[in-house]
């Protein structure tokens, strides 16, 4: 047993590049909180759960076995395909040529004050740019939205698992490079990236695609499914500079009795 987890590290880990480490602990992070969101929807339709039903947004909204099994295919498709053997390669590439020799690696002094306290905050803020602009130019395109972002939108009442039903082409520039872009403009130490950074962000967007509210409070880019004209950001900050913020007061989703 301990050989084959030793053979399996060799494989998965050691050796690999620092863009790949970050697509597979990508999954690590999506698929349990994705499963655990489905599960929770399961709870809600069927009535098990007096709580799942009072915090989900939209209540009377729930999918069926063939939605599911459709999202769970194309989910499939986009993390344990796209992600690790399509944009892996490509965004080291990029990395690569973004820093060159200067480029941090495993064996560099992780220096968390600079990591921590700039780079992290740097890279939230970079892919909220980069994330809403893209998704901005989606919705006010007819033919991108017609021909690829559509597809992202099929379920007006999402679950953590639908982040990632899009079209294989918006996934991989819209939703994934995005979250690379900071690490590699700010020469982000590779521990950053994939122990910390990548978790983060998958456990984020899985949070605003979740359909419920989690402490009383509702997700910005979960409103942004119910209208579709506003809050094309994750964290809602380029929507208040440029004006598209729908709040969650405004939004008419279900008051909690």
């Amino acid at each position: 047993m301990y050989s084959m987890l030793q053979l399996f590290r060799q494989i998965l880990w050691n050796g690999t590049s620092i863009s790949w480490k970050c697509a597979f602990m990508s999954n690590v992070v999506f698929w349990p909180l994705s499963v655990l969101c489905l599960w929770a929807d399961r709870l809600a339709a069927t009535g098990g759960s007096s709580l799942l039903i009072m915090c989900k947004l939209q209540p009377d909204q729930h999918l069926c076995w063939r939605e599911k099994i459709d999202l769970m295919l194309l989910a499939a498709f986009n993390m344990l395909f796209v992600a690790p053997f399509l944009c892996s390669p490509v965004f080291e590439y990029i990395w690569n040529h973004t820093q060159g020799s200067n480029r941090l690696s495993e064996t560099d002094e992780w220096i968390w004050t600079n990591e921590l306290l700039i780079k992290i905050p740097l890279h939230a803020l970079i892919t909220e740019v980069a994330f809403y602009s893209v998704h901005f130019l989606l919705h006010h395109s007819t033919f991108l939205y017609r021909h690829i972002h559509k597809v992202h939108h099929r379920f007006v009442a999402p679950t953590a698992m639908a982040y990632v039903y899009a079209h294989p082409l918006e996934f991989a520039v819209g939703n994934i490079f995005p979250i690379y872009l900071g690490c590699m403009l700010t020469n982000a130490h590779p521990i950053s990236c994939h122990w910390i950074w990548f978790p983060l962000a998958m456990a984020g967007t899985c949070k605003g695609h979740c359909g419920y509210r989690i402490m009383g409070s509702i997700d910005p880019h979960d409103v942004h499914h119910l209208y579709f004209r506003h809050n094309y950001g994750g964290m809602s900050l380029l929507d208040r500079v440029f004006g598209t913020l729908i709040s969650d007061q405004a939004a008419s989703f279900p008051k909690r009795s």
